[in-house]
């Protein structure tokens, strides 16, 4: 079987290709531009990069048109799901941090009755009792009584 001769690709010309688009992302960096330019500034020499270093040194540069387009496809499938997912983590606000931090199956409870009265809460402050006509619930931003322990932060992980 004949292989198909190619001329040798200049790897030095590649390698100071590559060290000017480093130092270029760097000096991006320092510059300190707003957030959105140094992000898509970075993404696009990052990805000239990665062309340059498939396109060259994994000798892609001189397959088949069919090959490309499968190494090219994961890359368009990424694009499509970091902007499908882009509006979740744009809008989805961080949850609040328990108070305290049990094990399953240590967890403090009362009788599981309704209508009985459970243990106070680790923050103190007595969990709402159902309304009847014009009474409201006790709302959560109450202070704890003073009688109570405060309350200790969970350890950071």
């Amino acid at each position: 079987m004949a292989t198909a001769e190619h001329k040798e690709p200049n790897y030095m010309g590649v390698f100071w290709a590559l060290l000017v688009l480093t130092l270029a992302e760097v000096g991006v960096f320092w510059l300190e531009p707003p957030k959105l330019v140094l992000v898509l500034s970075l993404v696009g020499m990052a990805l000239a990069k990665a062309g340059l270093v498939a396109a060259y040194f994994m000798h892609l540069r001189f397959e088949k048109t069919t090959l490309a387009i499968i190494v090219l496809s994961p890359l368009l499938l990424s694009a499509l799901i970091l902007i499908g997912l882009t509006p979740d983590a744009r809008f989805s606000f961080p949850r609040k941090l328990p108070t305290e931090w049990t094990l399953p199956g240590h967890e403090k409870s009362g009788s599981g009755h309704e209508g009985e009265a459970s243990e106070p809460s680790a923050t103190g402050v007595e969990p709402s009792a159902p309304t009847t006509g014009g009474e409201t619930a006790p709302s959560g931003d109450q202070q704890p009584p003073a009688s109570a322990p405060p309350v200790e932060a969970p350890p950071s992980p």
